[in-house]
């Protein structure tokens, strides 16, 4: 690792992680290009942090020059969709709430749960749901790039608050199901810059979780559910429900005895 201030390396994690960001998006030409540019400015940053994320993001960034020659990014653009599909991949799901929930409505919570955390730094998921791979990736890079902007301004409790989101942000979420998604994607784009990308995740988020000495992550199953893409196309099994009806539905006095009755019922 080169020798460099606390600054620069945040700024250095900041490129990698916006790099990762780019990557997982869908591959449109803006897109490409400006992912290029990402790899460019991630390959003169990555020595700073760790071997193995330097060589990974080399990796990508080969690899995409190879895919893109003679400016054709339809063969990018097909291997993005061997890998996510162009609905909901059952191999390669990116949502963290497919590893982390067996059920739509604890989907729905961790969402906003997550939703949560980016209004309290003042941002919320616009193109995609909160817990999606690249939303991740793309708050963390705000998150590194305001430590950054902090540790520049002289700001100690900025830096401070930086930092512990970054530790909570990566230990709750995060580094909880990169390396898994991220070993998938290596996987089933192999021969493909996704592949090389799922591999930058994996030893970056690595890296991450030594560099900012996380506790033991407590990582989520490998075994994604197949849940409804957008828990919002949902329909309540109520809903063509008459009042007669609904009014003979049981009442429970509490959680417990709620989950009991289900128990039973199954």
């Amino acid at each position: 690792m080169v020798r460099c201030t606390a600054e620069e390396r945040a700024l250095a994690r900041a490129a990698v992680y916006r790099a990762l960001a780019l990557a997982f998006s869908y591959p449109t030409a803006e897109g490409c290009e400006e992912l290029a540019g990402a790899l460019a400015v991630a390959r003169v940053a990555a020595p700073l942090l760790d071997e193995r994320t330097a060589d990974a993001v080399h990796g990508l960034a080969d690899r995409l020059d190879r895919a893109l020659v003679g400016g054709d990014r339809k063969a990018v653009e097909t291997a993005y969709q061997h890998v996510f599909t162009l609905s909901y991949s059952e191999d390669c799901p990116p949502y963290e709430t497919a590893f982390s929930s067996s059920h739509i409505f604890q989907q729905t919570q961790q969402q906003a749960d997550i939703a949560g955390f980016y209004r309290a730094f003042g941002v919320d998921a616009c193109d995609e749901r909160s817990d999606h791979l690249v939303t991740e990736l793309e708050f963390c890079y705000l998150l590194a790039l305001k430590e950054a902007r902090a540790r520049e301004l002289g700001e100690a409790d900025h830096v401070t608050i930086c930092r512990d989101a970054q530790r909570t942000f990566l230990t709750d979420h995060v580094a909880r199901w990169a390396p898994i998604i991220g070993q998938r994607i290596a996987v089933t784009g192999e021969a493909s810059p996704f592949g090389a990308a799922g591999r930058l995740l994996m030893a970056f988020i690595a890296g991450e979780e030594r560099f900012l000495r996380l506790p033991a992550v407590r990582r989520y199953r490998d075994e994604p559910v197949v849940i409804a893409d957008d828990p919002g196309e949902m329909v309540c099994p109520y809903e063509e429900m008459t009042p007669a009806e609904a009014a003979n539905l049981p009442f429970f006095e509490s959680r417990e005895e709620a989950l009991d009755a289900a128990a039973a019922d199954r």
